[in-house]
């Protein structure tokens, strides 16, 4: 697919269709468990998705047409955070990723087979989200729950590279969108905290400074501290003397 001005708006249509069957038939995959599938249909998706972004720089695509910009930062959006997804769930993922091929329109030098955590291809992915939103400014803005669950999926992934602070900042991030309503979130947050708080789990010797939380994850009982809640907006009653 080389970027030229020769794109004609039928092409254009034709290539946004195909971006959306993709993330469809993604949607699919990852309902049916194949996540496999479901990550390689959302990574096509996304290939045609960063074409059409990069049509505007060529002029095939108007500068003031925002209705296309906007269609594209949602969909951007949105199929990101799926793979991110996809990857996390991704757990026979033997970690040797081919070079990818761009077909006869790119050149592609040789490079060989690398080895690549599927937590840092879902961490890169919620990256690429978060960037669709500075890109290119619109008025579209995913709701609430859209960015809660980036964020948490970007937690999730954090954790599984060992970075507990970045998985901390994440949960707290997902927190402030949800206003603490969210069960997953908070069981999350609370094994982050427990972590950065008391050590690294699996028995490794060093551990981290403890860091008082803020607002959140805070023990409520001093006789049980593996009992932890999340904040007064998710159990208000969990704060009261002699909850």
């Amino acid at each position: 697919m080389p970027l030229n001005s020769s794109s004609t708006p039928a092409r254009i249509q034709a290539e946004l269709n195909e971006a959306l069957s993709l993330r469809e038939a993604g949607n699919h995959a990852f309902r049916s468990g194949d996540y496999k599938l479901s990550t390689e249909k959302y990574r096509d998706s996304n290939y045609n998705i960063l074409w059409l972004k990069g049509l505007r720089y060529t002029g095939a695509l108007p500068a003031d047409d925002w209705t296309i910009v906007e269609t594209l930062t949602e969909m951007q959006f949105t199929t990101q955070s799926n793979e991110a997804a996809s990857w996390l769930r991704y757990e026979t993922f033997d970690g040797m990723e081919p070079p990818v091929d761009y077909g006869v329109d790119f050149y592609q030098p040789e490079a060989p087979t690398k080895s690549v955590s599927r937590f840092q291809k879902a961490l890169t992915c919620t990256s690429m989200a978060e960037d669709a939103l500075k890109d290119h400014p619109t008025k579209w803005r995913p709701s609430a729950k859209a960015m809660g669950k980036l964020f948490y999926r970007k937690a999730m992934a954090h954790e599984g590279l060992n970075d507990y602070d970045g998985a901390w900042k994440a949960i707290q991030e997902a927190h402030g969108v949800l206003e603490g309503n969210d069960a997953a979130v908070c069981e999350l947050g609370t094994k982050i905290w427990k972590i950065r708080q008391y050590g690294r789990p699996h028995g490794l010797e060093r551990g981290f400074t403890p860091i008082e939380p803020d607002f959140f994850f805070k023990p409520f009982r001093q006789d049980n501290y593996d009992r932890l809640s999340c904040c007064r907006l998710c159990h208000p009653m969990d704060f009261q003397t002699g909850s």
